[in-house]
């Protein structure tokens, strides 16, 4: 499995290219600005974009969108059926992301967004602005602020302690760590 990180412009977020070593199909996991260095990394590993998968509505995560839909004809997977002014396959939780033959599962991590979802493949889970290293993404209600809480406990912090955290700005993290010292949670 290849995971490759890159550091956008716009907010400094981040996206994310996993890819299947043996089938070299890969997917972009948020795409906030279109970014030459993934069209670079796409060419120089010799791999094929097929899949897009938005973690939530913001522009910080789908401003690129519409350019790589372009440039590589991808199916784009998020939780709406459209997104960015692109057409998109809405997925749920439990929904599975095949990528080449890397399988991945869709997370249920509403708050941040109505809408926000997470992607686990074993060992990595991408979970967008729903969680970061010590802290989670903002809400705009208590109820919201719950209810995404729950989520993270109930569908990232049960991941094996080893998975590494790929989040949507900011450093990478472990469930280890974020299950016993993010302070949202303590």
């Amino acid at each position: 499995m290849i995971v490759r990180h890159f550091l956008l412009d716009v907010h400094e977020a981040n996206s994310f290219v996993v890819a299947c070593e043996e089938d070299r199909e890969a997917a972009l996991v948020d795409a906030g600005a279109f970014d030459s260095a993934v069209d670079e990394f796409l060419h120089d590993e010799k791999l094929r974009l097929v899949k897009i998968f938005i973690t939530h509505d913001h522009f910080d995560h789908t401003g690129g969108l519409p350019e790589y839909v372009k440039r590589f004809k991808a199916e784009v997977l998020c939780g709406l059926s459209e997104v960015a002014g692109c057409t998109a396959t809405r997925v749920k939780h439990g929904d599975r992301v095949n990528v080449g033959r890397l399988i991945g599962t869709v997370l249920e991590t509403p708050g941040h967004t109505p809408e926000g979802l997470s992607l686990a493949f074993p060992g990595h889970v991408f979970t967008g602005d729903a969680l970061f290293a010590g802290s989670v993404g903002g809400t705009s209600s208590e109820r919201d602020r719950l209810r995404q809480l729950d989520a993270i406990r109930k569908h990232i912090f049960t991941l094996p302690p080893q998975t590494e955290i790929h989040v949507g700005h900011g450093p990478s993290s472990t469930v280890a760590i974020e299950s016993r010292f993010n302070p949202f949670f303590v």
